[in-house]
C-alpha cells in the first residue's frame, strides 16, 4: 500500500478534486485548525519519507469558500459530515474505494454506509466528537 492510501486508511479523510498535489513525497492536508497533531505528522513523515503540509481553516464555510474559489492541491480535506452533501454535489471530491484501504475493515458497521455518502464513495470516517452544553440553573433561568 502506498503512503497516500495509508494516510487515508489511517483516518485522514477526503481528497479534493480541484487539483490533487501530485509531487512524489508530498501530502497536502486541508483540516480544521489545531486538529492535526504535530507529533503524529512528524511520525508519519519519518515512517513514510514524505513531507506533510497542513493548511488550517476555521469553519466549514471558510473551507468550502476557499475551494470554490479555486484553491487546489489538497490530497486530503476534512470538512464536517453535515456539509459533505455540498462538497459531493458540487464535484469537489474525487471518488475513493475505502474497501481497498487495509484498515477500513475495522470501521464499525454503523459508519460503513452513511446517509451523506451512501456506499462511502467520497469519505472515510476519521474521528467522532460530541459537543455538550451545561447550564447552571441558579445563574440562568
Amino acid at each position: 500500500m502506498n503512503w497516500k492510501s495509508t494516510a487515508t486508511a489511517a483516518g485522514l479523510s477526503l481528497m479534493a478534486a480541484t487539483g490533487m498535489a501530485r509531487a512524489d513525497g508530498e501530502l497536502n492536508i486541508y483540516n480544521w485548525g489545531n486538529y492535526t497533531n504535530p507529533d503524529l505528522i512528524k511520525k508519519f513523515e519519518e515512517t513514510y519519507k514524505v513531507k506533510v503540509t497542513v493548511t488550517d481553516y476555521d469553519s466549514n464555510d471558510t473551507a468550502l469558500a476557499k475551494v470554490r474559489q479555486g484553491a487546489s492541491g489538497y490530497d486530503i480535506v476534512v470538512p464536517s459530515a453535515s456539509v459533505m452533501p455540498i462538497w459531493i454535489s458540487e464535484g469537489l471530491l474525487l471518488e475513493t474505494d475505502p474497501n481497498k484501504m487495509e484498515n477500513f475493515k475495522n470501521v464499525d458497521p454503523k459508519w460503513v454506509d452513511v446517509p451523506f455518502d451512501p456506499g462511502r464513495k467520497y469519505t472515510v470516517p476519521w474521528q467522532w466528537g460530541t459537543t455538550g452544553v451545561s447550564v447552571n440553573k441558579s445563574v440562568y433561568s
